[in-house]
């Protein structure tokens, strides 16, 4: 029997390393995964070519682990629609749609948030998020607008959004984890937490005003998401610790944008 999982991205509202609390948005593009029984451990990483499996194989170790049942060899499949290490949540991604491939194969339940969870647990010991990417990893399970408290692995709430397009603008490098200016962020705790109150009714202008202030700290040009606003967008900033820029625009009126950008683009929508 093959299992199946699938899991969707997300960009970020709030970023969670200055204060702890974090927020994302649902986003359409998606990762799957397949595993099956196989003699060995076979992993692909579709479009990926050598790229770490670690990850991948310790979210199916735990999973294991978490279920109680074995699986001493297996072929396991990964493909997304995400760019890796641009701010898109890939990691987070990944980690659900493996863990929900192998709940899959099994026939196991798992309530969504432990899923969630034990996804997170991965990333950390594998060392691929800086925060916990809790806030990360439900934007993408969950869909939606969330709300979390990474230090407590918490989900303070979630809410539907109306159905936005978002154009995602790539650039040619990325941003290893290892480069993040920690510290710098973390002094911006107390503008970070007088954002915090304006999340559920305030989400677009919060991530526009969390976009100028990564931006700052990654030292990338914040030149595209002012740009996409005065051509009309609602909301647009720099994702993640970058350098991916995401531009939340009404339906309809994504593909106008991502043709005046001048970037190389993605365009999808909530979810």
């Amino acid at each position: 029997m093959t299992g199946r999982g699938i899991s969707g991205g997300a960009v970020s509202v709030l970023n969670a390393i200055p204060c702890g609390i974090g927020s994302t948005i649902g986003i359409a593009l998606r990762t799957e995964a397949e595993i099956s029984p196989s003699d060995g451990v076979t992993v692909e990483l579709e479009g990926r070519p050598g790229m770490d499996d670690l990850l991948v194989r310790t979210c199916v170790s735990r999973t294991l682990d978490a279920i109680g049942r074995d699986l001493p060899g297996y072929r396991l499949k990964v493909r997304t629609e995400i760019p890796p290490s641009m701010g898109l949540k890939s990691s987070s991604s990944v980690c659900n749609a493996v863990i929900a491939a192998v709940l899959d194969h099994f026939g196991v339940s798992m309530d969504p948030l432990e899923a969630i969870r034990l996804g997170v647990g991965c990333a950390r010991e594998c060392k691929v998020t800086i925060t916990g990417a809790f806030d990360d990893a439900c934007g993408c399970g969950l869909g939606g607008l969330v709300a979390t408290d990474n230090s407590k692995d918490a989900l303070v709430f979630r809410e539907e959004v109306p159905r936005y397009d978002v154009v995602v603008c790539i650039p040619d490098r990325s941003i290893p984890k290892s480069k993040v200016p920690v510290d710098r962020y973390k002094e911006l705790e107390d503008e970070y937490r007088a954002m915090v109150p304006q999340l559920k009714d305030g989400y677009l202008d919060v991530l526009t005003r969390n976009g100028r202030f990564v931006a700052e700290l990654a030292g990338v040009e914040n030149g595209l998401a002012e740009k996409a606003l005065e051509a009309g967008a609602l909301a647009a900033g720099v994702t993640g610790t970058g350098p991916a820029v995401a531009v939340i625009a009404r339906p309809g009126n994504g593909a106008r944008l991502a043709g005046i950008l001048g970037c190389r683009t993605i365009v999808t929508e909530t979810r």
